[in-house]
């Protein structure tokens, strides 16, 4: 059975949420991005000089953040999304 997690009122399955943080694949994507004039951005900052770190991906809702080195220490590491 998923577990629940409930935070400002919100309650979400914390197993649909994962964290991707693979460099060959966030270089690949980069690579691939940049070479059709794209750039990678973290969604929270928007600065657009720091490195991606990692993807979060919400499942089931076709939804991904992009997070930076420093946002992305930013995600506890207990409670639901490290659950």
């Amino acid at each position: 059975m998923p577990s629940e997690a409930t935070k400002g009122g919100a309650s979400w399955d914390s197993t649909d949420i994962k964290l991707m943080t693979d460099r060959t694949v966030l270089k690949n994507l980069s690579e691939l991005l940049c070479a059709n004039g794209g750039i990678l951005v973290c969604h929270l900052c928007d600065d657009v000089s720091e490195v991606i770190a990692g993807i979060l991906v919400i499942r089931g809702s076709e939804e991904a953040w992009l997070l930076c080195g420093p946002c992305l220490r930013k995600i506890p590491l207990q409670g639901p999304l490290a659950s």
